[in-house]
C-alpha cells in the first residue's frame, strides 16, 4: 500500500490516502508509531493490523455509542460509520456485531415509525421517508399490511383534512385545490382525499 497524502483533519486525527482509492483515519499518535509517511509505502501487514484489528474494534465501539443516542436503520448506521472513515471491512464486522445483538432492527425501526412521527402520515409518504433512511420497500409495506386495521388511511386523511381547515365549511376551487395538495403531500392517496374533503364538507352542511 503506497500512501499517497497525509491530510490532517483536526488537532487528533489525519486521513491517510493511498494510491489505490483506500484511506483511512487514525489519530496521528497511531500514525507516528506505525511510522506511517507521505510518499512512502506501507507494508501489507501493518495496514491489515489497523484496517482489520485496530479499526474494527473501534467501528464496533463507534456503532454502539451512536446506537446509545437513538435508533438508527442499518443504511444509517452504515453510513454515519462511513462519513466517520472507517474502512468497508471495519464497517461490515461492526454492523454484523450489533445486529447480533439486536441493537439494529430495521422492522423495529419501521414500527416505531408508525407510532410516532409516521403516525398520521399517508402510506405514500411513509413509503418515501424510509426509503430515504434505506429502509427495504418490502419490509416496509409488510409492516403497514400488519398495521392496516389499525392505520385507516382514510381516517387519517380525514383528521388531517379537519386539523388542517378548522371549523367545516364549503370550499372554494381554490381552498379545495390546497387542502388537495396539503393531504397529497402527507402521503395520502386520491381516493382517501377526495373522500376526506367531502366528509368535511358534509359535516359543515350537518351543522345547519
Amino acid at each position: 500500500m503506497f500512501v499517497t497524502e497525509i491530510r490532517p483533519l483536526n488537532k487528533k486525527k489525519s486521513r491517510i490516502l493511498f494510491d489505490d482509492g483506500e484511506d483511512l483515519v487514525l489519530y496521528n499518535g497511531e500514525i507516528r508509531a506505525s511510522r506511517i509517511k507521505e510518499q512512502e509505502e506501507l507494508p501489507d501487514e501493518v495496514y491489515e493490523k489497523l484496517a482489520g484489528e485496530v479499526l474494527t474494534k473501534r467501528a464496533k465501539h463507534r456503532a454502539m455509542y451512536l446506537l446509545l443516542g437513538q435508533m438508527r436503520t442499518k443504511k444509517e448506521l452504515e453510513d454515519k460509520l462511513r462519513k466517520d472513515g472507517y474502512p468497508e471491512r471495519a464497517i461490515e464486522e461492526a454492523v454484523s456485531y450489533v445486529e447480533s445483538f439486536h441493537y439494529i432492527d430495521d422492522r423495529a425501526y419501521v414500527e416505531q415509525y408508525l407510532a410516532g412521527s409516521g403516525a398520521k402520515k399517508g402510506k405514500k409518504a411513509v413509503l418515501y421517508a424510509l426509503a430515504q433512511k434505506g429502509v427495504d420497500r418490502e419490509l416496509v409495506e409488510s409492516v403497514l399490511e400488519e398495521q392496516e386495521d389499525a392505520r385507516d388511511e382514510y381516517e387519517l386523511a380525514k383528521s388531517a383534512a379537519f386539523a388542517k381547515l378548522g371549523t367545516p365549511h364549503r370550499l372554494d376551487e381554490k381552498e379545495y385545490r390546497r387542502a388537495a395538495g396539503f393531504l397529497m403531500r402527507k402521503g395520502f392517496g386520491s381516493s382517501e382525499i377526495r373522500r376526506a374533503l367531502e366528509e368535511y364538507q358534509d359535516s359543515a352542511d350537518k351543522e345547519f
